[in-house]
């Protein structure tokens, strides 16, 4: 602490600071006083809080590496006309039911009269499902028709999920509880989730989930339901995601995951 000549700066030996070069004190260092400190303190305690209050909730946490993740399912139900949402619920409860995408005729015994090709371009057009060129389901999120890692055991049904947060998010659009056994696709090591009364316990304990997509647009079975995987621990998970160098992808605990799937497909049958 004290008096301090004033800084210099030489080019080619020259003071450009202007210094008078007679010694005397420019600067002076002094420690703060207690208000200052105070005044500080105060400062830091104000920015911290409002750092707080725009941190994301749990739900808001997992901003979609891109717009093929369909994080707005329920709305797009939601603003589907009543008979076309109809047709939608009774594909879905199908596949809880049965395990199996429903045929033509299981569709129109559910909703009487329903124009079920027509039914499905528009659903699809919304990616609540997808269908191939011949016009068959090859997905009605949650629900695979055909084997992914990802098995949900509903009771006495089986049934696939086309991705971790999807496979979480069925039990509770069904409200039911469930088992979901997978497999961390950088190790192979199997990976159990028991959900009971809305509750998880995770096998292995510090399991994590990938959330990520190899495209900003398109289809979500086209280009993030093969990247949503259940990883046995963050590790795992970081050392995949580090071999994919062209994927966006983030981490998720299990509180995000969970609480991620629950938003999505609750709705959808509430």
């Amino acid at each position: 602490m004290g008096d301090y000549p004033s800084p210099s700066i030489l080019v080619n030996g020259v003071d450009v600071m202007g210094g008078s070069g007679d010694g005397s004190a420019a600067c002076r260092l002094d420690l703060p006083t207690e208000e200052r400190i105070r005044a500080a303190l105060r400062q830091a305690m104000g920015a911290e809080t409002a750092t707080a209050a725009t941190e994301p909730s749990p739900a808001d946490c997992c901003t979609p590496p891109g717009d093929a993740i369909r994080t707005d399912r329920p709305r797009r139900a939601e603003q589907l006309p009543d008979r076309l949402r109809q047709v939608h619920r009774a594909i879905l409860r199908h596949f809880a039911a049965t395990g199996t995408a429903p045929s033509d005729a299981d569709i129109r015994a559910a909703v009487n009269g329903a124009d079920t090709a027509n039914a499905l371009r528009e659903l699809a057009r919304e990616d609540l499902v997808a269908v191939d060129s011949a016009g068959r389901l090859v997905a009605a999120y949650p629900f695979s028709p055909t084997p992914t890692p990802h098995v949900v055991s509903l009771g006495d049904v089986e049934v696939f999920a086309m991705c971790a947060i999807d496979a979480l998010g069925m039990p509770f659009m069904l409200g039911t509880d469930a088992v979901i056994t997978s497999a961390d696709p950088h190790t192979g090591q199997p990976v159990r989730v028991t959900i009971t009364n809305g509750a998880a316990t995770y096998e292995p304990a510090e399991m994590v989930i990938v959330y990520a997509a190899t495209g900003a647009t398109g289809r979500s079975v086209d280009t993030c339901c093969s990247t949503i995987n259940f990883f046995a621990d963050a590790s795992t998970a970081q050392a995949w995601i580090t071999a994919r160098p062209g994927l966006a992808a983030t981490v998720l605990d299990q509180d995000q995951a969970i609480t991620l799937g629950r938003d999505i497909f609750e709705p959808l049958l509430a």
